[in-house]
């Protein structure tokens, strides 16, 4: 992750500050200024705001018009020089860590960026008005996320942090009732029968209303070079969570499996304490007792037994045992490859695939 590198981020302004002080100290205007400095108009304001470089030239006149030395004014313009040289380097280097080609793409910053404006629009972006302030704000957070991610994939902190970002964007504009886990765990068979629902565009905006009751804001959003995250449970909000779903390998074993994971997490876990960084996961023992309530959920422990005994050898029995237990036979084949029952390259037709586009 890119680092603020022990940046002061106390303001150092321009020279012009102390001219603007100075002439109104000695009653002078911009024109005098201009006239006495031997400057146009437009590079006497130019010299005030800092963009024309304080010349030796220009401190002897200014040390002859306000009697402070040439020495002052030649220090002070070096070290405003560099600090926003070190302001410059420190956007550059923030800007390139974000994945702002991907935020392009998917439409969360304008196309076409470049300098300036790329670290302009990626400060919006974020809310925040410099670099600096950004720093401040991440150091300072204290939200508890835990993104289940994939060992395949190498995990980029600002890629992280910029999903959830714009996670919380959408989490803000979505209503829900009051969060209230006891509402959530009586909603898992509600949740868990539009499992059946092949079209996403059925079956999300179901269990978006279902999840809104329980106080849960469900947002898809798919994540941008890096982010290793299939779904992610936070608390943007006071008295509202949220569950992530990055729809990451676009299968319903999958998308179902990590629903009933992020649902875990929240009915089993004090997800509203908060943790500093809150980027590294839960701990190993949270992630197993997420696995195992997943696993619960879809192949409920009475019908254990009988799962126990499919194979690949039958491949009816394992649509015959779906639709006894009321799930895809996506979901049963997935649990079957996940216990090395059946290895994951077989049946490969019995999961739902879905379509991007049809992610909303």
């Amino acid at each position: 992750m890119v680092s603020d590198n022990g940046f002061n981020t106390d303001w150092v302004s321009a020279p012009g500050d102390t001219i603007i002080d100075l002439m109104d100290e000695f009653g002078f205007n911009e024109e005098e200024l201009s006239k006495r400095v031997g400057l146009s108009m437009i590079k006497s304001r130019e010299l005030i705001s800092g963009e024309l470089i304080l010349t030796e030239k220009i401190a002897n006149k200014l040390e002859s018009l306000f009697n402070v030395s040439t020495t002052f004014w030649l220090s002070r313009e070096n070290k405003y020089r560099q600090h926003k040289d070190a302001i410059i380097r420190q956007n550059n280097e923030w800007v390139q860590s974000l994945p702002t080609s991907d935020m392009s793409k998917l439409g969360w910053i304008p196309k076409g960026l470049s300098g300036n404006k790329k670290v302009e629009y990626c400060l919006i972006f974020f809310g925040v008005s410099s670099v600096p302030e950004w720093f401040n704000y991440y150091k300072s957070k204290q939200t508890a996320i835990a993104f289940r991610k994939s060992e395949a994939f190498r995990t980029e902190e600002m890629a992280v942090i910029t999903w959830l970002k714009k996670a919380e964007y959408v989490s803000r504009k979505q209503r829900t009732y009051a969060w209230d886990k006891e509402i959530l765990k009586g909603s898992l068979e509600a949740l868990r029968k539009h499992s059946l629902e092949a079209d996403p565009k059925v079956f999300l905006p179901a269990i978006r209303s279902i999840l809104a009751d329980a106080g849960v804001a469900l947002v898809i959003l798919p994540t941008p070079t890096g982010c290793p995250a299939s779904g992610a449970t936070c608390f943007f909000e006071s008295g509202k969570a949220t569950l992530i779903m990055s729809f990451r390998y676009l299968r319903d074993d999958h998308f179902w499996f990590t629903l009933f994971h992020e649902i875990g997490h929240l009915v089993l876990h004090n997800c509203e304490q908060h943790r500093i960084e809150g980027m590294s996961g839960l701990s190993e023992k949270e992630e197993q007792e997420a696995n195992e309530f997943s696993s619960n959920v879809l192949i409920p422990p009475a019908y254990r037994a009988e799962f126990d005994t499919l194979s690949g050898r039958n491949w009816k029995n394992i649509i015959k045992f779906a639709r006894k237990i009321g799930v895809s036979k996506g979901i049963v084949l997935g649990q079957l490859q996940h216990a090395q029952k059946i290895p994951f390259d077989h049946f490969a037709k019995f999961k739902v695939k879905y379509n991007r586009e049809d992610l909303s």
